[in-house]
C-alpha cells in the first residue's frame, strides 16, 4: 500500500499557495485599500458604509497563488446602514459604495469599479490583484444576521453572517489542521478539471465531513481528499446542513447549506448539467485515488494522482 503522506501533500500545496514574499505584498496592498476606505468613511458625513473587513478565501487561509484564468480575487466586506432593511435597491448600494472608493482613490473614474464578479459587482483591480467589494446590510442595524444581495442586480438577497462564516471556519481549523491544505488542493482539483463548483462549496463539504466526524481528527490530508471525491462521486443526493445554523434545507439537490443559515444554498447557481460533470468527475477522482493507495510503487501512485490533478502536480520540495 502507498499512500501520499501529509509532508508529501504539503510539498504539493506549498507550490499552489503563495509564497510569502507575494503574500505580504498582496496583503500590504489589501491592508492600504482598507485604511483608505475607513479614511474615507470618516470623512463623510453622508455615506452609509460604517463597518469594512476582510473575508473570503483570502481571510480564511485558503487561496491559491493567481494562474492564467484563475486570479487572485480577495474579497472585502462593506457593511451599510440604510433605512429600509427589508427592501433596497442594489444599484443604489453600488453607487453609494463606488462614491467611497473614488473618495478613497481621488485618481478613479467610475468606469474604473465595474463588471465585478461578486453581489453588486464592484472589483478593484491593482497590481494583479482583484478585490471583489460585498455589500452587506445589517438587519436591524447592529445585528450579526443580514441580507447580502444576489450576484444579478436587483434579483433579489439571502440571509447570512459575514462574521459567523468567519468563526465557523476558525472553530473547523482548529477542530483538524488539514482544513486549509485540503481545500486548496481540492480547489486546484476544481481550477485544473474546469469545473463550475464555488469555492465556498468546497469548504463547507471539508467541513462537514470534520464536523461529522466522517474523518478522524487525525486524519490525513489524502484521506479528507478521497473522503471529499467520495461525498460527491457517489452518486447519493447531496444535503448538507449546520446544527446551530437558523433556516431549513430546501427540497432541491445538491444543496450544501451555508453554515450561519441552511436556507441558503451554495451551489443554488449550479445547472443541472454542471453538476452531473462535477459527481463524474469526482467518481473519477475518488477510483484513482483509492487505486493509487494499492500501487506498488510511490512512482506509481504519483502518476495516478498527475491523472487527477494534472502533469504540475508534484510532491517534491518548491
Amino acid at each position: 500500500m502507498t499512500t501520499l503522506n501529509n509532508q508529501n501533500l504539503l510539498n504539493f500545496v506549498d507550490r499552489i499557495k503563495l509564497s510569502q514574499e507575494k503574500k505580504s505584498s498582496y496583503s500590504s496592498q489589501i491592508e492600504n485599500l482598507i485604511r483608505k476606505v475607513r479614511d474615507a468613511v470618516q470623512e463623510s458625513d453622508s455615506t452609509t458604509v460604517y463597518r469594512v473587513i476582510r473575508a473570503g478565501s483570502w481571510k480564511k487561509g485558503t487561496a491559491l497563488a493567481p494562474k492564467g484564468d484563475y486570479p487572485l480575487d480577495a474579497d472585502i466586506v462593506f457593511f451599510l446602514k440604510i433605512d429600509d432593511h427589508a427592501s433596497f435597491d442594489a444599484e443604489d448600494l453600488r453607487n453609494e459604495i463606488i462614491k467611497v472608493l473614488c473618495k478613497a482613490y481621488p485618481t478613479k473614474k467610475k468606469s474604473d469599479f465595474s463588471n465585478g464578479k461578486k453581489t453588486i459587482g464592484i472589483t478593484f483591480i491593482g497590481s494583479g490583484l482583484e478585490v471583489d467589494v460585498v455589500p452587506f446590510v445589517p438587519q436591524p442595524p447592529g445585528s450579526e444576521y443580514g441580507l447580502q444581495p444576489h450576484k444579478k442586480l436587483n434579483s433579489g438577497n439571502y440571509e447570512t453572517s459575514v462574521d459567523g462564516q468567519l468563526e465557523f471556519v476558525k472553530k473547523v481549523k482548529r477542530r483538524n489542521s488539514n482544513f486549509a491544505p485540503v481545500v486548496r488542493i481540492l480547489k486546484f482539483w476544481r481550477n485544473y478539471q474546469e469545473l463550475e463548483l464555488p469555492s465556498f462549496a468546497i469548504e463547507l463539504v471539508v467541513a462537514k465531513l470534520i464536523e461529522s466526524n466522517r474523518v478522524a481528527h487525525s486524519d490525513s490530508i489524502n484521506n479528507l481528499v478521497l473522503r471529499f471525491f467520495e461525498t460527491l462521486g457517489s452518486g447519493r443526493s447531496l444535503r448538507i446542513k449546520f446544527n446551530g445554523a437558523k433556516g431549513r434545507v430546501g427540497s432541491t439537490t445538491p444543496w450544501v447549506s451555508d453554515p450561519t443559515n441552511n436556507a441558503n444554498n451554495s451551489l443554488s447557481q449550479i445547472s443541472s448539467s454542471e453538476w452531473r460533470e462535477i459527481e463524474s468527475e469526482a467518481e473519477t477522482a475518488f477510483e484513482t485515488i483509492a487505486y493509487a493507495e494499492a500501487a506498488l510503487s510511490k512512482a506509481r501512485t504519483i502518476k495516478l494522482w498527475k491523472e487527477i490533478f494534472g502533469p504540475n502536480f508534484s510532491i517534491e520540495r518548491a
